[in-house]
């Protein structure tokens, strides 16, 4: 008899502020929560207790181009200094989808503003969708 192994990811949409996740365990990623961070270290910190809570064997984290790239790889070093697997995705107009999603769906303009668990679920799925 065959077992199909369902993996558990952690998608992470990584932000100075506020850092959107997301979670699947098996063909669909889910917008879950959004973490206040103060700085990179605060972040990894939060992060880094949320994926052992949580025994994500595998982390996801959108690399965005421009700016941010820089402090998402030093997030994504941090991480893995700590022994975490994590990989990244390109989250190019991750926002944008999540956003057109969020209405496509009649999320309330006030809910709106969990956006960033929206991009993380879209950098996730865009992720399965490539495995």
């Amino acid at each position: 008899m065959l077992y199909h192994v369902v993996m558990k990811y952690l998608g992470v949409d990584f932000g100075l502020k506020k850092i959107g996740l997301a979670v699947s365990e098996g063909e669909f990623a889910s917008p879950w929560q959004i973490v206040k961070v103060k700085n990179i270290p605060d972040a990894v910190g939060k992060i880094g207790s949320i994926i052992e809570k949580g025994s994500f064997p595998k982390v996801i984290v959108g690399l965005p181009e421009g700016k941010m790239e820089k402090n998402v790889i030093g997030f994504v070093k941090a991480l893995k200094k700590r022994g975490f697997e994590v990989e990244t995705a390109p989250e190019t107009l991750s926002s944008k989808r999540a956003l057109k999603s969020m209405i496509e769906q009649g999320v309330r303009q006030k809910k709106r503003r969990e956006e960033d668990a929206y991009s993380a679920a879209e950098i996730l799925q865009q992720f399965l969708d490539n495995q």
